[in-house]
């Protein structure tokens, strides 16, 4: 992207004079054409809604929003495919489950495609196969884990489960607010937040399981590059691919370059 700016000479200008300056309105109108009204009203009122996100230097949030442009996402909290996440005064861009989700569907390739939560009683898994068997909803059971999965329309299926240890870990090894927040006992990050938790937690299992078994459309590539925050799920991983009846490979998934971040199975049929 052209360097509209540096830092140093868009700090103490507001987002919304930024993006009127003849230079960036320019090179939105060419990059954006008919949607740059869009774009320029959401991204003002975004800042105007969150202190912290207008105190970012106006030039890096706007760059920081082409993210979610490029991939056709929404910027809205209440949606929660894509955010922008101020830290320390410095925006990143976070892609959120329902954003991966989008994407996998966008691609045409995928006949189920699900992300849950796992309560207590719910599943059995054979610990030698990997193959984990579904018990029934305990809706009052205390959540123990994460399951995502995927099914192509090749017939290929394959699942991550993460257990609520597994999930802790990968929170408090990946997430700086996190860390801060147990060591400060404050309640900064999502992953502090039961509700935001959830979400979160199915980010880093969808996230794990597509990064390793699932279709890298184009999008999904760049949504992989752009989502600025580094994960590592370590999960039981089960696979079968079209045709292969009872077989199952066990193997666990690690070095998933990449991040962090309801309750009732959200399960899409496409």
């Amino acid at each position: 992207m052209e360097n509209i700016n540096t830092p140093a000479a868009t700090k103490s200008v507001s987002i919304a004079n930024f993006l009127n300056l003849p230079k960036t309105a320019n090179f939105l109108q060419e990059t954006l054409s008919e949607g740059k009204k869009a774009f320029v009203s959401n991204l003002i009122a975004m800042c105007d809604s969150d202190a912290n996100l207008a105190n970012c230097d106006p030039s890096s949030l706007m760059k920081c929003a082409m993210n979610a442009t490029a991939l056709n996402l929404p910027l809205n909290k209440n949606l929660g495919y894509a955010y922008i996440i101020p830290y320390k005064g410095v925006p990143n861009f976070q892609m959120g489950f329902k954003g991966y989700i989008q994407l996998a569907i966008r691609s045409g390739q995928y006949r189920f495609i699900n992300v849950t939560e796992i309560r207590e009683g719910e599943i059995k898994r054979n610990k030698i196969t990997g193959e984990i068997t579904f018990n029934g909803d305990n809706p009052a059971g205390k959540i123990i884990g994460y399951n995502a999965y995927l099914e192509l329309i090749s017939g290929f299926t394959a699942s991550l489960y993460m257990s609520e240890e597994q999930i802790e870990e990968h929170a408090s090894r990946y997430s700086k607010v996190y860390q801060a927040d147990k060591r400060n006992k404050t309640s900064l990050s999502k992953w502090s937040d039961p509700v935001e938790r959830q979400k979160m937690a199915k980010k880093t299992v969808i996230k794990g399981l597509l990064g390793t078994w699932g279709v890298l459309s184009i999008e999904m590539q760049k949504a992989f590059e752009s989502d600025n925050e580094d994960s590592e799920p370590e999960g039981t991983v089960t696979v079968q691919r079209a045709g292969s009846g009872a077989g199952f490979d066990h193997s666990e998934v690690i070095q998933q370059d990449e991040p962090q971040q309801e309750a009732q199975p959200e399960k899409v049929k496409i």
